[in-house]
């Protein structure tokens, strides 16, 4: 049996990977967070941003940035009423800056959060489906298969790449409860990529267990394609009230026709293990 009480990850280990399904790519993204080597995140028409296109669906709320800005704003007060109101004000003002290009939005309390929410929770134990670990994935493989198939040689495990993704979407969007009422909703609602990186691993081999410490890298994109538009948009018959319908057309046009870089949120929670493999 092979024993690697005494080893120890020279550098994290891509153990796991989840993408959207639903996700329709068009565009690399390069983070300096992810390890060299490690693919990159990819995203649709929302991590685009023009000048002056023509609105595809109904029409718009306003004819100058300011304005525009301002009802986009409202957003904040709709979404965020409950709680989390600075980070959300943080995230769209970083937004409304008007940034040159798309970049990185990441925040501690974005990361506290997350650790902390129900959906984050149950992918993690998801993630690696162990033991003692509740929830699990029966019948597939993840983490802790993988790991069993390399017989615990985590230098040999072959990565799980069809985990789903989770998303912040607890609550009622009409309503603007949970979520929808802590900011979540609008700052990030569905996750489009998970990287699973082991930071640390042990295997006992005499007392058949091992100790992983594990970092979950999650990434969306604060931004809007015209998906968005025709099913939440001034003009639709979404399920918002008609101001955060109003504000996500104003996100539309300052992003498609005012040339507003989205950004790429990014959070990551971190976590321990300790897992006997019987």
């Amino acid at each position: 049996m092979l024993d690697l009480r005494s080893c120890k990850l020279i550098k994290p280990r891509l153990v796991a990977v989840a993408r959207d399904s639903h996700l329709s790519a068009k565009v690399d993204f390069q983070d300096g967070y992810l390890p060299v080597g490690c693919v990159k995140p990819d995203f649709g028409q929302d991590i685009s941003y023009a000048l002056n296109r023509i609105i595809p669906y109904g029409e718009g709320v306003g004819k100058n940035e300011l304005e525009l800005k301002n009802k986009m704003r409202k957003l904040v007060e709709i979404f965020s009423g409950n709680e989390n109101r600075e980070l959300t004000l943080s995230l769209f003002d970083n937004f409304l800056g008007k940034n040159k290009e798309v970049e990185v939005f990441s925040d501690p309390r974005l990361d506290f959060i997350a650790k902390n929410h129900k959906n984050i929770k149950s992918f993690c134990n998801l993630a690696i489906s162990a033991p003692g670990y509740n929830p699990y994935s029966p019948g597939k493989v993840r983490i802790h298969q993988a790991l069993k198939k390399a017989d615990w040689n985590i230098n040999n495990l072959q990565v799980p790449v069809d985990l789903g993704v989770p998303a912040f979407n607890i609550g009622s969007k009409a309503f603007s409860t949970e979520d929808f009422g802590n900011g979540l909703g609008v700052m990030i609602n569905g996750v489009q990529h998970v990287y699973v990186f082991a930071k640390e691993y042990f295997f006992d081999s005499i007392n058949d267990e091992y100790r992983i410490v594990l970092e979950y890298v999650f990434y969306d994109v604060f931004g809007l394609d015209d998906d968005d538009l025709v099913e939440y948009g001034a003009k639709s018959d979404g399920v918002f009230e008609i101001n955060a319908r109003v504000g996500i057309t104003a996100w539309w046009q300052l992003q498609h026709q005012y040339g507003y870089a989205p950004l790429v949120t990014r959070f990551s929670v971190l976590k321990e293990y300790k897992v006997s493999k019987k």
